[in-house]
């Protein structure tokens, strides 16, 4: 039996409107749910005025948060090879540490004082990120305290 034969129909679409093309909007620079989470569970619960995301114009870097004269920065584990020697870091962890290096520089030679926190102590021992918050926090205390004084 021979099959028949199929017809070519050819649809004609009328122009509409040029497709636009759906711009994904890019999330704010540097900030991670790490970031957002460690600001809810302890920053905000300590009342903190805080600024994110300070940007250190003269080597190009931000860190993740400012309290007056304190700069935290909030290290994911993976990301910057927690308890990892240098030989055993991939490239991409052996450069997050050429950039904490700088970073930490960076903070120190512009008084600031530089406050790291572990990814897993904000998950695991979140009693020791808040007292250690609070320490810091009554230390930039006694700095302002200091400068009003004179």
């Amino acid at each position: 039996m021979a099959q028949p034969k199929r017809k070519i129909i050819k649809k004609t679409y009328k122009k509409s409107e040029p497709k636009v093309k759906k711009t994904r909007q890019k999330p704010k620079y540097g900030s991670s749910k790490l970031e957002d989470r460690f600001a809810s569970n302890f920053l905000d619960k300590l009342g903190v005025v805080y600024e994110r995301q300070f940007e250190a114009k003269d080597i190009k870097r931000f860190y993740d948060f400012k309290i007056g004269s304190i700069l935290i920065e909030v290290d994911g584990d993976y990301w910057h090879g927690k308890d990892l020697v240098y030989e055993d870091k991939n490239r991409m962890q052996k450069h997050s540490e050429w950039v904490d290096e700088v970073k930490n520089e960076w903070a120190i030679s512009h008084g600031y004082l530089l406050y790291r926190v572990w990814e897993s102590d904000i998950n695991n021992n979140g009693a020791k990120v808040m007292e250690e918050l609070k320490e810091i926090l009554k230390i930039e205390e006694k700095r302002n305290n200091k400068k009003k004084r004179h």
